[in-house]
């Protein structure tokens, strides 16, 4: 029987709903825009490398009393705003997803019910388990992506002072740490302290493009007053 978890609930477990069919997931479409010049053959291209967002349409029903069920149902379902979605079919990814249609429940017979999910999906994939990878040698150490597309870290840099990292060949340069460590997220595009819980701006501290990791092998380094490197990788897939 297949499920899905939104929002850190379990749609059979907690309220006796079911996918009655496998959803269609289509592939994301790429931004590319295609300029066409007099007295030239094709069009001029142009690749913004990003992707649309992707709609998943889930047919489900629930067997039970679904007239104590609904107002529960919807509250989870449209309440929950975007969250992470996970189906039992491939419990390895998740989505970042949010319920965009109002919930008409059809009832079939006295004790089942159907209705269709609409999903408002970000273009990717992710790893449910984002494992962090501890790097203490300075000196070279290789990380996989097996993803299918690059991921934008999170990179928590242990630093006193000056120092640097590398991924790729491509160098972040952070100046006058004074903190335990600052976070560089590439998601985000932000640089930022945390202290007792509290995040402060640390993007002035911080010189060079945001890391990412490219599918494959990344090898990343680092030297001067950077002594360790936690990246939460965030692998995606299309």
């Amino acid at each position: 029987m297949l499920s899905f978890v939104f929002n850190g609930k379990d749609s059979f477990k907690d309220y006796g709903i079911f996918i009655e069919k496998r959803p269609n997931v289509p592939s994301p479409k790429r931004r590319v825009s295609y300029i066409s010049i007099p007295g030239r053959n094709s069009s001029l291209r142009y690749d913004e490398e990003t992707y649309e967002d992707i709609t998943l349409s889930v047919e489900c029903a629930v067997i039970g009393n679904i007239q104590s069920k609904i107002d529960d149902i919807k509250a989870w379902l449209i309440g929950s705003g975007e969250s992470d979605l996970i189906f039992s079919f491939q419990s390895d990814k998740k989505y970042i997803a949010q319920v965009v249609n109002s919930i008409d429940f059809e009832v079939i017979l006295k004790i089942t019910s159907r209705f269709v999910i609409i999903f408002n999906c970000r273009p990717f994939k992710y790893s449910v388990m984002n494992e962090v990878i501890n790097i203490t040698s300075g000196t070279g150490t290789s990380v996989l992506n097996r993803g299918t597309v690059k991921s934008r870290p999170l990179v928590k840099v242990y630093c006193s002072g000056n120092g640097a990292f590398v991924i790729n060949n491509k160098e972040v340069k952070l100046i006058g740490i004074e903190k335990p460590y600052v976070v560089i997220d590439s998601e985000l595009e932000e640089a930022y302290f945390v202290e007792s819980g509290i995040l402060s701006n640390a993007n002035n501290y911080m010189s060079g493009e945001f890391p990412v990791l490219d599918v494959g092998n990344n090898i990343v380094t680092f030297n001067g007053g950077v002594s360790k490197l936690e990246i939460t990788p965030n692998w995606r897939w299309l």
